[in-house]
């Protein structure tokens, strides 16, 4: 049995955003804050990891499909994959801003060091699974505090 052991990996990405409205224009924003709105009446604007990382406020991730996204994306292959029936491009738009799509992460969980923004997915998806007490798959880590070394209980 190999033993458990820490492996540095250092990713450089350039992301590719389409163009769009800043999201303070977005017509279909009020949307979003509805699905928020909704989701805390229900009692659902919690964490869906419910970890014990978990820490800051809850926030929604688009979660098939980022908002930015959302100009560079083929309606046929998103029906296709998620089984929708969506229509058009107005019927797209709203549904980038309903729950089928957002998430709630805590801040932890969403864009932090054990975020989903910053893991890749398939270092992250394990975090939804993890036993209470075993070290998260990955962590990220700013270049500026990498070290050889590194122990997730030292970051929380």
């Amino acid at each position: 049995m190999t033993a458990a052991h820490d492996q540095p990996l250092t990713l450089h990405l350039i992301t590719h955003v389409p163009e769009h409205e800043p999201r303070e224009d977005d017509p279909h924003y009020h949307l979003f804050e509805q699905a928020k709105a909704r989701m805390r009446r229900q009692g659902l604007l919690k964490c869906v990891i419910g970890d014990d990382y978990c820490a800051g406020n809850i926030e929604l991730h688009h979660s098939h499909i980022e908002y930015s996204q959302a100009n560079g994306t083929d309606l046929a292959k998103v029906n296709q994959q998620l089984g929708l029936h969506l229509a058009d491009d107005e019927a797209f738009q709203k549904w980038i801003e309903s729950p089928g799509n957002l998430e709630p992460l805590c801040a932890v969980h969403h864009r932090t060091h054990f975020g989903i923004h910053v893991i890749p997915g398939p270092l992250w998806e394990p975090l939804r699974y993890r036993r209470t007490g075993v070290q998260p798959a990955a962590e990220f880590v700013p270049a500026k505090d990498a070290k050889e070394s590194h122990d997730p209980a030292e970051a929380s």
